[in-house]
């Protein structure tokens, strides 16, 4: 359920207010608890649409058709009560229970992430003629931030929002293309398994997942894990993947000046 509120909050965020899509996205993720007792019909009246509408935009967000989509919200549950908890939690000393949860993950990632893989994956950012990066939510904000600070290094990122402009432009690219996927889970991976990617054989991009699912070992879509380690809950997410972005964009720009002293 879960990975519904990011799908329908991507959209949101993506489609221009006013839209079909929009009012359809946004009316669902405000009557989430009550969504299993809608039909097409109640849901398209709902949102001033027409169940055609309804239709293309279970399609667009990757459902067969409403039936599917509505399936999902016979799991919905609040969810907040698991969201915030974290080791250490008391209320009275919120501020200071949450910033040690912090610095704790912190430490768990320092210990976990493998800095050559780090410092190999920045020298592929810089030799790919193509560079691409991909996330959904809080992981996207740190692409995007990436993205910026690549700019330091004269890299020119591509990244895009929507899933479905992911999904295209991963499946069109080619060899000389790198790719990295951030997924905290490996939700986002999940998504694109469901979708059956199609690379080719000879001519597909090199894919770099960043996870701290380490039940993931093996994958015909991707050629590399990097795995870190993190604490269960809100204290974790997402500040192992801001240190990580970090790491990455120093690690190009030290390069980066290196080989400007080397060549000079």
């Amino acid at each position: 359920m879960f990975n519904m509120v990011i799908i329908l909050l991507a959209t949101l965020n993506s489609e221009p207010v006013g839209t079909n899509d929009y009012r359809i996205s946004r009316f669902i993720l405000s009557n989430l608890k009550e969504m299993h007792g809608y039909n097409i019909s109640q849901l398209a009246q709902a949102c001033f649409v027409s169940n055609s509408s309804v239709s293309r935009f279970c399609r667009k967000i990757g459902f067969r058709d409403f039936t599917e989509l509505k399936h999902q919200f016979f799991q919905w549950t609040d969810i907040g009560s698991k969201k915030f908890a974290y080791p250490g939690c008391r209320t009275e000393a919120l501020k200071d229970t949450y910033i040690d949860g912090i610095i704790e993950n912190l430490l768990l990632l320092k210990k976990s992430i493998q800095a050559q893989e780090l410092h190999q994956l920045a020298k592929d950012i810089l030799s790919f003629p193509k560079v691409a990066a991909f996330g959904s939510l809080h992981s996207q904000s740190v692409v995007l931030n990436l993205q910026t600070d690549l700019l330091t290094s004269g890299i020119v990122m591509d990244t895009r929002t929507r899933f479905q402009e992911q999904l295209e432009y991963i499946e069109e690219a080619d060899s000389e293309t790198l790719i990295l996927l951030f997924s905290r889970g490996g939700s986002h991976l999940k998504r694109f398994l469901i979708h059956d990617l199609q690379l080719s054989k000879n001519n597909r991009p090199k894919i770099v997942m960043v996870t701290a699912n380490r039940g993931f070992k093996t994958n015909k879509y991707i050629d590399q894990f990097i795995y870190y380690d993190e604490m269960e809950g809100f204290t974790a997410y997402p500040y192992a993947f801001e240190a990580i972005k970090g790491i990455l964009a120093l690690e190009a720009y030290t390069q980066t000046q290196k080989n400007n002293e080397e060549t000079s």
